[in-house]
């Protein structure tokens, strides 16, 4: 035999009550009509031999047969509803608990159920979601606390990784560093001493953590091989260094510079970076190009080509990563190499003579405003630098 569902429960429940009122009443009209039945006779002693005809045209039986079919209706109404509201009693108390629970009472209480039919499948389902909704807050609770202690250490990281790049810009130099995300793989350095102009922008492949930890190291290397020493020297010694134990394979584009600020005399290298874009005082703005020296990292004991650049009065690079020329709108169109040189070419056609802060700046800008609000999706940094032939401290 089938298990007994609610609908059942509830029609045998209301099949059994109109029964028993069926059967009272009839008893009741049957009895009631014996008496009328008796009293008539007497009254009417011709008519005793038809008993129906006394019942059908007596008016104390119509009255009973009317009153009696209204009060089985009433009572019947009465019995049904008090059933039907005790049998689903529980629907109430389980509507005002998911209620509650909507309101963000996940532990409200809820109606102890002992048929063994829907109600209970309802009510066990109902226990079934307090649990897990339970176990999911707590796992919430649980992964929220950690989530803010990352971004808090994160946010130290920042600090430290930021607190790591110079600020102290001499007049002829500024630079601008955004990261993606909360550390990045970008770097630039500069060292300035005597007549001579060290600097250098690179870009970490990859983002976040591990990123900023090889940024760290490279930016380090640059500060140590700053001093005396030729270019490609210093640029084999960091990629032998960093190369030597990259176990995870990441790499450094750099562009490594030596400035005479007495001469504008330029050695540079670019160890796959971006090209740079120069400024001449007079003529197109232009991007450098390089040998195709290799990213630092990627092999030991490589040797690295130094090229080098008079430059006149007046002239300035703007280095950049390729997070300029590769910031992307939403519709995935990139800010590209054409954008860049038509930026700097209004940038001639105005005010040459603008600070370095200004140039990095504008050049920020023009970046965001073509992005229109999409999401930086690298890091960004900028190195302006205009050469002006040394005359004294200021620089």
């Amino acid at each position: 035999m089938g298990k007994k569902t609610f609908s059942k429960r509830l029609s045998w429940r209301i099949i059994v009550i109109s029964t028993v009122i069926t059967i009272v009443s009839q008893l009741v009209v049957v009895n009631v009509s014996q008496l009328i039945v008796a009293k008539e006779t007497r009254r009417f002693p011709e008519l005793a031999e038809h008993p129906l005809e006394l019942l059908i045209h007596s008016i104390p039986m119509q009255i009973v047969l009317l009153v009696s079919g209204l009060l089985s209706f009433v009572v019947f109404y009465y019995i049904c509803r008090v059933v039907i509201n005790r049998m689903t009693r529980p629907i109430t108390e389980l509507s005002d608990s998911a209620l509650n629970m909507a309101k963000g009472d996940f532990k409200a209480q809820l109606p102890e159920i002992h048929s063994e039919d829907e109600m209970q499948t309802l009510h066990d389902s109902f226990v079934f979601l307090q649990n897990s909704i339970a176990e999911y807050i707590d796992e919430l609770k649980a992964t929220t606390t950690a989530n803010e202690r990352m971004e808090s250490e994160l946010n130290v990281a920042r600090n430290i990784q930021m607190g790591m790049l110079r600020t102290d810009f001499p007049e002829m130099l500024h630079a601008l560093l955004t990261p993606a995300r909360e550390v990045g793989g970008d770097l630039y350095d500069f060292v300035l001493k005597d007549d001579r102009l060290f600097f250098a922008i690179g870009d970490v492949s990859g983002k976040g953590v591990p990123a900023s930890l090889m940024m760290a190291i490279t930016r380090s290397a640059l500060r140590f091989v700053s001093g005396a020493g030729h270019l490609d020297d210093k640029l084999t010694r960091i990629n032998n260094g960093i190369s030597e134990n990259n176990k995870y394979g990441l790499f450094v584009t750099l562009f490594v510079g030596n400035l005479d600020l007495k001469t504008g005399h330029l050695d540079y290298c670019n160890a796959g970076h971006n090209p740079i874009l120069i400024l001449p005082p007079e003529g197109e703005p232009y991007l450098l190009k390089a040998k195709p020296n290799i990213a630092i990292g990627l092999m030991e004991g490589f040797k690295f080509e130094v090229e080098s650049l008079d430059l006149k009065p007046g002239t300035r690079i703007v280095a950049y990563t390729d997070g300029v020329t590769e910031a992307e709108r939403a519709d995935l169109a990139q800010y590209g190499n054409e954008r860049l040189l038509q930026w700097a070419q209004q940038l001639n056609q105005t005010d040459t003579a603008q600070q370095e802060k200004a140039i990095v700046e504008s050049l920020y800008d023009s970046v965001k405003t073509f992005v229109e609000g999409n999401p930086q999706n690298d890091d960004i940094t900028i190195v302006s630098l205009r050469y002006e032939p040394r005359r004294g401290e200021g620089y």
